[in-house]
This record gives structure tokens, C-alpha cells and sequence, in this order.
């Protein structure tokens, strides 16, 4: 039995976070959704994930303040962003955070599991 990668959804939208996290579990991820910075920041001290998916417009902490906090003990856990805000400077400015990957709404799904796969070498079953 293949263990599910368990991912973290922040997404401050609830219906896009009803939606994201249903097109991530029937991919086959285990999923955690929070619709707020301050509960991600809650839910790494007490859960493991395998990797993070961040909006850029979030209460308390934006998706690039909570990468590089999140990266300032965490070097080495995928983060991507999923988010509305899609000029080069927003993409720049999540990259150089510590983002491995920025997509921008509205996206295709199938393009959104497959870089997740990807990152954590997740075969397709």
C-alpha cells in the first residue's frame, strides 16, 4: 500500500479551498486546508507535511511572508503557490521567497498534480 504525500492547502477563499482540496484528494493526496497564515504556522508545529500549496492574498501573513518564515526553519519542503496574483513581480517575489513553483489562476488541475507529483516523485497509480 503506497503511502498518500500529505499536502497543506492555505488558500483564503473558501470555495476555491473547497475545490482544490477535492481536486488534490481524488489525485491521491492526503490534504489539510486552512483558510488562514496563522493556522499554517499552527499546523507545521504539530503536523508533517510533505509538501505546501499557498494563495499569495492571506490574512495576518501574504503566502510570500509565510514562505520566507517558513523557510527560515524549513529549507528543504516543497512550497508552491496557487494564486490570483499573477504579475512577474508576484512570481518573482514568491520565487525568491523560496517557492519552487508558481501557478497562476485559473489553472488546469492536471497541470497543478503533476508538478506536485513531480516535486515529490509521486508515481501515478
Amino acid at each position: 500500500m503506497q503511502i498518500q504525500p500529505h499536502i497543506l492547502l492555505a488558500e483564503d477563499d473558501a470555495d476555491t479551498r473547497e475545490i482544490l482540496g477535492f481536486i488534490l484528494h481524488h489525485a491521491g493526496f492526503r490534504v489539510s486546508v486552512t483558510g488562514d497564515s496563522a493556522e499554517v504556522i499552527a499546523l507545521l508545529a504539530t503536523h508533517r507535511f510533505d509538501a505546501l500549496l499557498l494563495d499569495n492574498w492571506m490574512p495576518n501573513l501574504s503566502g510570500v511572508e509565510l514562505c520566507r518564515l517558513i523557510r527560515s526553519y524549513d529549507p528543504k519542503i516543497p512550497i508552491f503557490f496557487c494564486s490570483g496574483a499573477v504579475t512577474e513581480a508576484d512570481k518573482e517575489e514568491a520565487f525568491s521567497a523560496g517557492a519552487q513553483g508558481y501557478l497562476a489562476k485559473p489553472f488546469d488541475p492536471d497541470e497543478l498534480t503533476a508538478i506536485l507529483r513531480a516535486a515529490l516523485n509521486v508515481v501515478q497509480s
